[in-house]
């Protein structure tokens, strides 16, 4: 490798870490969310995300009470630089996705394009963040 390609390699990376500043520190469980006045989690910025209690509500519908310690929040969509689409990853996750969005049975991850994922936010707006890979 030339160094050249070491430093634009280091440079993509240090940009990509910049926009993953919102990611919470520690995800909190849907059970944990459900019993805070005002559910949030706080990024790696120190910045707070709030999330909606009616939105938290609707996913606590979706998922047997069982599950609610199970679910972290918030669901990542994962962009990644070599793809065009997005990818969400976990049982739980993927059901709630796929019960969205209208799609079959899918397990373990699923796979998401732009029309899916403007859907999916429009329904899930703070419960569902970005997470940028570079591999």
């Amino acid at each position: 490798m030339s160094p050249e390609f070491d430093r634009s390699d280091r440079l993509l990376k240090k940009q990509i870490f910049s926009l993953n500043r919102h990611i919470p520190r520690q995800r909190k469980s849907l059970e944990e969310l459900l019993k805070e006045e005002r559910p949030h989690v706080v990024g790696a910025d120190g910045n707070r995300h709030r999330f909606k209690t009616a939105e938290l509500k609707e996913l606590s519908n979706i998922v047997p009470v069982k599950d609610h310690e199970k679910l972290k929040l918030p669901i990542y969509i994962e962009i990644e630089s070599m793809n065009s689409g997005a990818r969400i990853l976990g049982g739980l996750e993927t059901k709630i996705v796929k019960l969205m969005l209208g799609k079959e049975d899918e397990t373990g991850e699923i796979f998401i394009y732009r029309p899916e994922i403007q859907i999916l936010r429009k329904k899930l707006p703070t419960t569902t963040q970005y997470m940028f890979l570079v591999r």
